[in-house]
């Protein structure tokens, strides 16, 4: 007989045994959570094969590497630096001072229709009509405050610093855009047109920029380049006429330097001429008007500019030492040198046959005489740069208080309105002085610009409003006696400054108020004659 034979279980491994219930002594039993049981965590893949790997960098390696990070921040410090210093001087006493007559051109222009303007520029001031296009586009989003007005211009000058710097980078250094830019910066008239609604910091930027392409395209010329050139030619132009006599100084850089270039750099220039054209034309109808009243060019002029152009005699002449010292045949020298002096030496000169010589006509030579400095100081290691730089620093002191005080200005048109403002009384009239020495015309924005209609003046005399069907100036009513009627006190606004304030009033203004009014008061101001005069007691 069989018998089966009895059948154990297989042993199990100790990892099944570890699945299994337990027991504790206390009772409780532990049951294991579940495991996957038989799952393979499939192997990273294979890099591809074109993968690269990373090896550590060698020490010398490193050590390029730091090298072209640390080149990186000087040549970004070299145009980054001059700009914050202009930046930080230009704001310091940005609307300390009113605006003169020239700033408040242009602020009257921010004032008129789109419509009025093209009629405006028609008959006065088309040479600078971009510039005002500008302004009126700017001042319509941020207003026309004076802070608003002076923005663009400060904002210009920041560009030209940080443009000089790059100037000097492209010439050789770090060094030379520092020493160049910071030149810049610190130059009492550098600040000074950095804080005027007027448009020549921004034919400043405009050269700054086609005198940097200058030098590219004497590097080697491209197309790029050439239009690049053209545009900040136009955009010089448009933004003052008289500052293209630069190209004079650029074309006989080239000549000096690369005369083959002329036939190319000839065209690119003309390029930039061409939306010139209408401004050129309508500019040469309004001459007469424009720029009559600028005296020819004369040694006291010759002399103005040595004492007064960059700020100050003492600035100025250590600018002009340093600029010819560093004077060679080196490119960089050349075109800084030709910058600096041959748009001042022609303007001179067609200055003492035609109404023209003006220092801030030839403002954008500054980035010559800097860029001068910058390679001459970059030559001579870094102590003696950074000493000379102190002390240019030290001399602009002088020129940077006074460019920030009303005389430098011609006017203290802020004085004119504190006057009337803390003697106006209601029913006060006010009558002006035309065809003072200087724009008189422009005595009646003084007031409409910075007193409210509810404490101003009545103007007696106006018959036209000024900037009006195309006319800048306003005209009145030829019958004195009849518009002051019984008006009992009377202010008089006069630009310039007179013993007797009824002195040379046109038209018959000075027999009718002679005869009415005695003059109860005057005061002189920077560049003006105020005067309050009260009714004569009937005999």
């Amino acid at each position: 007989m069989l018998v089966d034979a009895p059948v154990y279980p297989a042993p199990m491994n100790r990892a099944a045994r570890s699945q299994l219930p337990v027991a504790t002594p206390n009772g409780e039993v532990h049951i294991p959570l579940p495991r996957r049981v038989g799952v393979v965590t499939p192997p990273d893949p294979p890099p591809p094969a074109d993968a690269t790997m990373l090896l550590p960098k060698s020490p010398s390696q490193e050590e390029a590497d730091r090298k072209l990070r640390r080149e990186a921040w000087q040549r970004r410090i070299a145009w980054g630096a001059p700009a914050l210093v202009t930046l930080a001087l230009g704001v310091v006493g940005l609307t300390g001072t009113g605006l003169w007559a020239d700033e408040l051109a242009t602020w009257g222009i921010t004032t008129v229709s789109w419509a009025e303007l093209w009629r405006q520029l028609d008959g006065t001031d088309a040479t600078i009509g971009p510039y005002y296009v500008l302004i009126r586009i700017w001042t319509t989003v941020f207003g026309d405050s004076d802070l608003s007005l002076r923005l663009p211009s400060l904002l210009a000058m920041v560009g030209a610093a940080a443009v000089v710097g790059l100037i000097g980078i492209r010439l050789g250094s770090h060094r030379i855009g520092l020493i160049a830019g910071l030149t810049f910066a610190i130059l009492p008239i550098t600040t000074r047109f950095g804080q005027e609604a007027r448009p020549y910091a921004m034919a400043t930027l405009a050269a700054a920029v086609a005198t940097l392409l200058l030098i590219r395209m004497l590097e080697g010329y491209t197309l790029g380049l050439a239009l690049a050139y053209g545009a900040a030619v136009a955009a010089l132009g448009a933004m003052h006429l008289v500052a293209l006599l630069m190209l004079a100084a650029h074309g006989l850089a080239v000549l000096l330097l690369k005369r083959k270039l002329v036939w190319r750099w000839g065209p690119s220039a003309f390029v930039g001429l061409i939306p010139l054209i209408p401004i050129i034309l309508i500019g040469r109808r309004q001459q007469g008007n424009q720029i009559g009243w600028i005296p020819f060019t004369d040694l006291h002029q010759i002399e103005a500019y040595g004492l007064e152009f960059f700020g100050g005699a003492l600035i100025g002449g250590a600018v002009i030492a340093l600029g010819v010292a560093a004077v060679s045949r080196e490119r960089g020298a050349v075109v800084a040198i030709t910058l600096g002096v041959v748009p001042v030496a022609l303007l001179m000169a067609l200055g003492s046959v035609a109404h023209l010589w003006q220092q801030r006509y030839v403002l954008y030579t500054i980035v010559g005489w800097a860029v001068l400095v910058g390679l001459l100081l970059a030559k001579r290691g870094l102590l003696a740069a950074t000493a000379t730089i102190a002390v240019l620093a030290v001399l602009t002191l002088p020129g940077q208080a006074e460019v920030r005080k009303p005389a430098f200005r011609y006017q203290d048109t802020k004085a004119v309105v504190a006057l009337i403002e803390r003697d106006f009384q209601p029913g006060d009239g006010i009558v002006y002085g035309l065809k003072d020495r200087g724009p008189g015309v422009l005595n009646r924005d003084v007031i409409a610009h910075y007193l409210p209609a509810n404490r101003r003046p009545t103007d007696l005399l106006m018959d036209r409003p000024m900037r009006t069907d195309g006319w800048m100036v306003a005209s009145e009513h030829q019958d004195v006696a009849v518009r002051l009627g019984e008006t009992r006190r009377l202010w008089v606004l006069r630009l310039g400054e007179y013993g007797d304030p009824l002195d040379d009033l046109d038209g018959s203004k000075k027999d009718v108020l002679k005869e009415r009014y005695d003059v109860a008061d005057s005061w002189w101001t920077t560049g003006y004659t105020v005067a309050l005069l009260t009714r004569k007691e009937a005999v």
